[in-house]
């Protein structure tokens, strides 16, 4: 019996109308790719093939995308034809002068759009990333100026990272993660990752989000393990947690 005729295919089928996307913009598939890309720029790494693909399973799944490792070697091959890409000796991604401007254009949607559902519509934290997915993608222009406006210019997003085009440098300059910090010195909370909803729940219930103080009572690297101190209680996390919390020296000693 032969095999029914199969007339879609989700991923494929966002990927092919990517050149055709009304006004000029990118699509939604070519913005999520660049926006994973420029948060790596932003950390100063340059991924390979698989590693985008792994960076791309950390997106919502209301984004559809297909994270195969030959889905995602095809889509950078487009996106080297359009110039926003480019593959070097060494098989690793990165941005061209192109693209890395179509990535500071998402994350500055996007991050604004954090904004805007915590702030403006009083969403939790944990949930601002995945909402901001569902919004970045529709935001004009003239809406972005307007949520800047009504946002007092935020120069970072809720989560701690920069806000292209507002000033801010990719890095603090004295910034470390935080499984490098001494120990009993206080410091201050500048960036924490995103991506997990989970892992953001219990931060955020621990305090330990941008802007807050915190201290290393205890380091345990032959547990994986540093007991810190925030402004609510005494936690245990992970040193691949903490690796991922960037935090700055208070001007407080």
């Amino acid at each position: 019996m032969p095999r029914p005729r199969q007339t879609t295919a989700p991923s494929a089928a966002k990927e092919t109308w990517e050149d055709s996307h009304a006004n000029g913009r990118l699509s939604p598939v070519t913005e999520n790719y660049l926006l994973c890309l420029y948060r790596l720029w932003e950390d100063s790494e340059s991924p390979t093939i698989t590693e985008m693909t792994d960076t791309l399973k950390q997106l919502p799944p209301t984004e559809e995308l297909g994270t195969s490792v030959p889905s995602v070697a095809g889509m950078i091959r487009r996106m080297q034809k359009q110039e926003l890409v480019d593959i070097g000796g060494d098989k690793r991604i990165r941005l061209t002068k192109k693209g890395l401007k179509g990535g500071e254009d998402i994350a500055r949607r996007h991050r604004l759009a954090e904004w805007l559902v915590v702030r403006l519509l009083g969403m939790e934290l944990h949930r601002a990333h995945i909402e901001a997915h569902r919004l970045e993608h529709g935001m004009s222009p003239e809406l972005e100026a307007k949520l800047k406006e009504r946002l007092g210019y935020p120069r970072r997003s809720p989560f701690g990272r920069p806000i292209p085009g507002m000033g801010e440098p990719k890095m603090p300059a004295d910034a470390l993660a935080l499984d490098a910090a001494a120990l009993n010195i206080p410091y201050v909370v500048d960036r924490v990752p995103e991506e997990d909803d989970k892992l953001l729940r219990f931060l955020v219930d621990s305090h330990l989000v941008p802007d807050q103080e915190v201290r290393v009572l205890e380091a345990a690297p032959y547990l994986g393990v540093l007991t810190v101190a925030t402004a609510r209680d005494k936690v245990s996390i992970g040193y691949n947690v903490a690796s991922q919390i960037v935090v700055r020296p208070t001007t407080r000693a």
